[in-house]
């Protein structure tokens, strides 16, 4: 009912904050309350006056179906980046630090525009790898996959080690999460969406898959 999900509300909103005050971080924090049909043009409208949208992975068990709308709106009506934290970081109730950082490349729009929202996170990391899986064998970079990014971050003042990547398992997501334990990353950054919305929606793919089994924080755009 709407007084329970009032109450809900202004519960979240208290202990938001409770941890700004605790943490000395001079930001409000508002609770709202919308039926689930609004979700998405809340989220959108609020996003895109926002620098940065936190949200919990929209798949698994605590999931429910207005998250991956309010996801979609987040970055496709609000334009705005998304860090998506896995549970285990929700349950401890504090990031890790961000000093090693992946970035996935695969030459399309969406992961350059991801790249540019994370300048600060990639600016202030002490070690940047650009993950290459299965480069195409045609295209500007055929012969330097990474190579052209890594020389735009390295106009920032960004060394971008390139690691490229066979795809030996059965999905990218997976060679991904392999080698984000192998180099104990601490957060990902990826385009969302490099098909159309609703091709990825049916067919799966990398967004999809790193939406449910990420194991690190993960920055989209």
């Amino acid at each position: 009912s709407y007084d329970l999900a009032l109450a809900a509300a202004k519960k979240v909103e208290a202990a938001v904050r409770e941890r700004l005050g605790r943490e000395d971080i001079r930001w409000g924090a508002q609770g709202v309350v919308v039926q689930t049909g609004g979700v998405a043009a809340l989220v959108g409208l609020t996003a895109r006056f926002n620098d940065l949208v936190v949200m919990p992975q929209p798949y698994g068990p605590d999931s429910r179906p207005e998250d991956v709308a309010a996801l979609e709106a987040a970055l496709f009506d609000g334009q705005a980046p998304v860090l998506v934290l896995p549970q285990s970081v929700v349950a401890q109730g504090t990031l890790p630090a961000m000093s090693r950082i992946v970035l996935a490349w695969n030459q399309t729009s969406e992961a350059m525009t991801a790249a540019r929202k994370a300048l600060p996170l990639l600016k202030a990391a002490k070690w940047v790898i650009i993950f290459v899986v299965d480069p195409p064998s045609y295209g500007p970079e055929r012969s330097d996959p990474g190579g052209l990014l890594s020389q735009w971050l390295s106009r920032h003042g960004i060394r971008g080690e390139v690691s490229v990547l066979a795809k030996n398992m059965p999905s990218v997501g997976e060679v991904l999460n392999r080698h984000i334990r192998e180099t104990a990353a601490h957060l990902l950054v990826m385009g969302a969406y490099s098909h159309s919305r609703f091709r990825e929606m049916i067919l799966g793919g990398a967004t999809r898959e790193m939406l449910e089994r990420a194991e690190v924080p993960v920055l989209m755009a």
